[in-house]
């Protein structure tokens, strides 16, 4: 029955039970929604696992979106260090941001970041993945606010590594999240004893251009290019931050600039063999520019000259008054024996 119909013409009170709110949430990455957590049970609290902490994450289901579990899917427990890259991007995605005791459906628009062998997925043919995940446990450690100046750059060092591991591995996304969160941990160094503040300061340099080569695998061009100019801020001649910003620049095609850095870099090492490859292929792509611009331009001015040029005096006023120009001929002896009316000439500014 409806609310308003013939047996309730003057309408009706309506009682309406919400039964479950589901909270969903893009845990990616790079936030481009590739990988998208519903929570379907609230865990325990608010704290979520931090970086280098160990965990137990339970895989119950996964599915193309049907019933039907993907051929070859085994639900198990799997205990890792988060961030390590010891299981797919997907669950390292999701399980920094749930609660203990927290169950979500993880849907993974990209298939290749959910495949994991110790799930047995280890390739993947569906066009979206759809994982059911329970965050069972996990260690808490010290916050990083409460870490003392030598622990800081210890636990810096070795996340570094971590990255520096990854990045060979070819998990660039996951080798970025590592230098980035080295480089929050050094936003503030003031107050460091010197031996500390110099050893911030030099991994805080390393992680920037870490950042810019994952960056650039990831074609991220404009972020691999701040990444170098923090460097440059710094250290004006650093020959690597150069170099990427001159590979970056090649990416946003900004030829002019990508040879400027490598000139700048073959000046500082004269035996950079890579640095004068990329002036080559940047002094094609402007020369492919220039074509294009030419060709463009020439096609504006075919369009101009389209049409017979009028003598000088002879064009018509870029206002029309709707007379035919045989108006102007009958209109002859009406003009006759009046003073002819200069032409005036605007006054030079």
């Amino acid at each position: 029955e409806y609310a308003y119909g013939d047996k309730t013409p003057e309408g009706a009170t309506l009682t309406l039970t919400v039964e479950q709110i589901y909270e969903t949430k893009d845990v990616s990455f790079e936030s481009d929604k590739s990988v998208m957590k519903k929570q379907i049970a609230e865990g325990e609290g608010y704290e979520t696992p931090k970086d280098a902490n160990k965990l137990t994450l339970l895989v119950e289901y996964a599915t193309d979106g049907s019933k039907a579990p993907l051929p070859g899917f085994a639900g198990k427990t799997l205990e890792f260090t988060l961030g390590n890259g010891e299981v797919c991007d997907a669950l390292e995605c999701a399980a920094g941001q749930m609660k203990k005791g927290e169950k979500a459906i993880l849907t993974v628009a990209v298939p290749a970041l959910a495949t994991e062998e110790q799930l047995g997925l280890k390739s993947i043919s569906a066009d979206t993945v759809l994982l059911t995940v329970k965050l069972e446990d996990f260690e808490k450690g010290k916050d990083h606010w409460s870490l003392s100046e030598e622990e800081k750059v210890e636990f810096g060092t070795a996340r570094k590594e971590v990255g520096g591991n990854l990045f060979k591995a070819g998990r660039f996304a996951l080798a970025l999240q590592r230098y980035k969160k080295v480089g929050d941990m050094f936003s503030y160094i003031d107050n460091f004893k010197e031996e500390n503040k110099e050893k911030a300061k030099e991994l805080k340099k390393t992680c920037q251009l870490n950042k810019a080569a994952c960056y650039l695998k990831i074609k991220e061009h404009f972020e691999a290019k701040k990444a170098c100019d923090e460097v440059l801020k710094i250290e004006s001649q650093n020959v690597k931050a150069m170099y990427r910003r001159a590979q970056a620049q090649l990416g946003l095609k900004n030829f002019l600039e990508c040879i400027a850095d490598c000139k700048k870099v073959v000046e500082l090492d004269p035996k950079n063999k890579d640095a004068r490859t990329l002036v080559k292929q940047a002094q094609e792509g402007q020369k492919e520019e220039d074509k294009k611009s030419k060709g463009l331009f020439a096609n504006m001015c075919k369009a101009l000259g389209k049409g017979p040029i009028p003598p000088p005096g002879k064009t018509k006023p870029v206002y029309d008054d709707g007379e035919d120009e045989n108006d102007d001929e009958n209109m002859e002896g009406a003009d006759a024996g009046q003073e002819e009316k200069k032409e005036e000439t605007p006054p030079e500014e």
